[in-house]
């Protein structure tokens, strides 16, 4: 779906590099050591992300905020961020959401496919777990409104959409979704979350994923995702509204979306549905620039409001007891400074110690 060649016939100037580990679809219990496998093979993606923009200077440039997109794409390059999609990758630490930010990561999708510490996910087996945010989940919304990252809420459950859009202070983005008013399915957003993208200031980024679309993955047209864009943008507003394809993360296509060379032929069928080459503007790459603008201003807000970095810890957090000393002697015995770490061995519990 997506290599330099295609990307270079479709005009594409910017984009996303989704991190995406899977997650226990399942799983309710949080403190179980999956979740540190996820964190560490989420920054081996980022690794691998950062060496492969790297490999092919010519075409790719990283990015660390909007101001640069422009400049880069003028140059002749493709201008390239990071995303994590979904923050059971986050290994239950708000302090891991910072690393990732370092990293150059820009935005992170509250949930995948699964229930995490932070958020209920609209397609959990399990179905929701905290009603929507967790504390947890409320306290990163705030943190990554105070690092300038964008608040993914593709995934989410409704719950969990409604209360992010009421408590934060950055416009938000749905990186890939769909109205659930054109199509009913558990991952397309209805039409009372949707109004109150607006007030926030945030954008719904139309998805060219068939289940999305339409009940039979055969029967899916591109007719029907710029249904879904003309909805979304005579609902909100055409400043609200744009496209996120979810290449390369489908397992099947649209005919006539099959990959990222298909985006003129897609721009060309917008216009002759209606919109105006202003409008167009907007949807293909002006609208999200804005949100990531807004992100960033809020940012350098809170920074001269003196705000100060989340300290929350996951209430069920396991914490390491260091225990090394056990297999050495004592080198002062008669001075032990109430230690009694020396040639003790571990507690029969294990090696991790509850707060």
């Amino acid at each position: 779906m997506t290599d330099i060649p295609r990307l270079k016939q479709g005009a594409v100037g910017g984009q996303f590099w989704s991190v995406c580990v899977p997650c226990l679809r399942s799983a309710e219990n949080f403190t179980t050591p999956e979740y540190s496998d996820m964190a560490r093979d989420a920054i081996e993606q980022i690794d691998l992300t950062l060496r492969l923009v790297e490999s092919y200077p010519e075409t790719f440039q990283l990015v660390s905020g909007p101001s640069e997109v422009k400049d880069v794409y003028a140059s002749g390059k493709i201008a390239c961020s990071i995303g994590i999609e979904g923050l059971h990758m986050a290994g239950n630490s708000i302090g891991i959401i910072r690393v990732f930010y370092r990293l150059g990561v820009r935005y992170c999708t509250l949930t995948h496919v699964c229930n995490n510490a932070f958020a209920d996910s609209s397609t959990s087996k399990v179905g929701p777990v905290h009603g929507g945010l967790s504390d947890l989940g409320r306290a990163a919304v705030k943190e990554m409104n105070r690092l300038g990252m964008i608040v993914d809420l593709s995934h989410v459950s409704e719950d969990c959409a409604s209360q992010v859009l009421d408590l934060s202070r950055a416009p938000v983005m749905f990186s890939h979704s769909n109205a659930k008013g054109v199509f009913d399915c558990l991952r397309n957003v209805p039409d009372h979350i949707l109004d109150k993208v607006p007030a926030n200031g945030g954008i719904l980024m139309v998805t060219f994923v068939p289940e999305h679309v339409t009940t039979r993955r055969r029967d899916a047209k591109m007719e029907m995702v710029i249904d879904h864009l003309f909805y979304v943008a005579n609902r909100i507003g055409w400043d609200h509204v744009g496209l996120g394809s979810d290449f390369d993360g489908i397992a099947s296509v649209i005919p006539g979306l099959e990959n990222v060379k298909c985006y003129p032929h897609l721009l060309k069928a917008i216009l002759d549905r209606g919109a105006t080459e202003e409008q167009l503007e907007k949807v293909i790459g002006e609208n999200i620039l804005r949100v990531w603008e807004g992100v960033e201003k809020l940012r350098d807000q809170m920074k001269t409001e003196g705000v100060l970095p989340v300290e929350d810890v996951f209430k069920d957090r396991k914490w390491w007891r260091y225990d090394g000393y056990y297999q050495m002697e004592d080198p002062d015995p008669e001075d032990k400074l109430g230690l009694d770490w020396y040639g003790k061995p571990p507690p029969d519990e294990g090696l991790y110690l509850k707060e």
